[in-house]
């Protein structure tokens, strides 16, 4: 009877000694026990296998503990909504039209043109090279001319109350581009106010505005909107003249509080990112320049020209689904809730309030805005997986069918990689049996 070889007597000797579960019964002299404990084996091992794609699927996922933060108990991190009143796209058409240098024809075209370029809407071909040179002969930008013909934001918003306080309103609203043209901005986490004050209004906060675009007789009212840092599109909401606005403003965000660990990068974690904005650069990129109506806070530099009017209609047609944009949403997602009661001002000479002083009845908007702190929330997602539980979970399924621990990897790795070279190379240097 030949010798078993070098290797085969390695393998048998690793099978006797090895501390894995039914492995030396495969060294057994009875055939049906090597039979039987190989089927034991091979089943063990899928039944592994099995167990293991099912881990690695739930850490895909993500699954994480969502936490609900108080937002009381952490004043350092309160942040309010920016407020934004921009006049509407009707008076800024009229103003165009009644300041701008152009032909009967053209005056009387452009406030329909400049007011879909204001929503964000496509234009034909000639509704874009009307506009663009109407802008050309006054030697102004699309930007440029809104500067121009934007009146200061203390003429737009008469009256102001902030908290308890009535404020001049062009100390707290300044004039910002934003993706609905030039608008009245009010930050309120940067306005400085005492802390005795401050205090006083844990719950909630409360601003009182009175507007009034002008004194002609074409008024369209106003447009009003908030935002977050962080929140996704959002679109105006029409305010009309002659009117009185209660308005009750709630907020929901969602922190991924460990998002450079998540698998696959699944969101963004940067201050002011939105997908929405990435969008937008996205689109930018593919037309070859860049959107004049955009947020001054979400504006970055990308080094491309600013869109002429007829290349700015080039955004307004792409469609989202024909992009490859990758555009991940952000780790910090934020939406909010405005609820909106209105009533017409017909009582107005008997308000004995000094929001409603020097406004027109029929030409004015007053809004109540309440921000409301303890109705809002913050929930924190913590993810329950990370590399550590994923690696003892595979260890445990791992040790359960096979008892495959960390000595015992160890001692399959020094098999293979150290025993089984040497006896491969002691047996081709032995001299062959005759």
């Amino acid at each position: 009877m030949a010798k078993p070889s070098t290797w085969v007597m390695t393998v048998r000797h690793f099978y006797k000694t090895t501390t894995l579960h039914g492995f030396k019964y495969l060294g057994s002299k009875f055939f049906s026990d090597r039979v039987g404990w190989l089927l034991c084996c091979c089943a063990s091992a899928c039944c592994a296998g099995v167990l293991c794609a099912v881990l690695w699927a739930r850490f895909t996922q993500v699954p994480a503990l969502i936490t609900l933060r108080d937002l009381l108990a952490e004043p350092q991190v309160l942040r309010l909504s920016n407020i934004a009143f921009c006049p509407a796209a009707g008076n800024i058409a009229y103003l165009f039209q009644q300041n701008l240098v152009t032909d009967n024809a053209t005056r009387t075209r452009l406030p329909a043109i400049l007011s879909l370029v204001l929503r964000r809407k496509p234009l034909t071909d000639s509704q874009a090279e009307l506009l663009e040179g109407a802008l050309n002969v006054n030697n102004l930008t699309l930007v440029g001319a809104l500067t121009r013909l934007m009146p200061p934001c203390s003429r737009i918003i008469r009256n102001c109350r902030w908290l308890t306080m009535t404020l001049p309103c062009g100390d707290i609203f300044q004039q910002e581009l934003t993706q609905w043209g030039l608008c009245c901005v009010m930050r309120p986490n940067e306005i400085q106010l005492s802390s005795l004050l401050t205090t006083r209004f844990t719950t909630s906060r409360r601003l009182i505005t009175g507007m009034q675009f002008s004194d002609h007789s074409r008024v369209y009212g106003c447009e009003f909107f908030t935002k977050y840092p962080g929140e996704e599109w959002v679109e105006p909401v029409p305010l009309t003249p002659g009117y009185n606005y209660i308005g009750s403003l709630t907020s929901t965000s969602i922190v991924d509080s460990d998002a450079d660990k998540l698998v696959n990068n699944r969101c963004v974690y940067k201050d002011h990112y939105t997908r929405s904005n990435c969008m937008i650069k996205c689109k930018e990129k593919l037309c070859g320049c860049a959107d004049p109506l955009q947020s001054n806070e979400d504006n970055e530099t990308s080094g491309l020209p600013t869109c002429s009017i007829p290349n700015l209609n080039c955004l307004r047609t792409y469609k989202d689904d024909n992009l490859s944009c990758n555009c991940l949403p952000s780790c910090r997602r934020v939406s909010t809730d405005l609820s909106l009661e209105f009533s017409p001002m017909n009582a107005f000479e008997h308000v004995y309030d000094n929001v409603y002083e020097g406004l027109n009845a029929s030409q004015a908007v007053v809004l109540s805005l309440h921000i409301k702190i303890t109705d809002s929330k913050k929930f924190v997602v913590n993810p329950t997986e990370t590399w550590i539980t994923l690696l003892s979970s595979l260890g445990g399924v791992f040790n359960m069918f096979l008892g495959v621990g960390l000595f015992s990897a160890l001692e399959l790795l020094f098999l293979i990689f150290v025993k089984l070279p040497i006896a491969l190379r002691k047996s081709k240097k032995l001299p062959p049996l005759k």
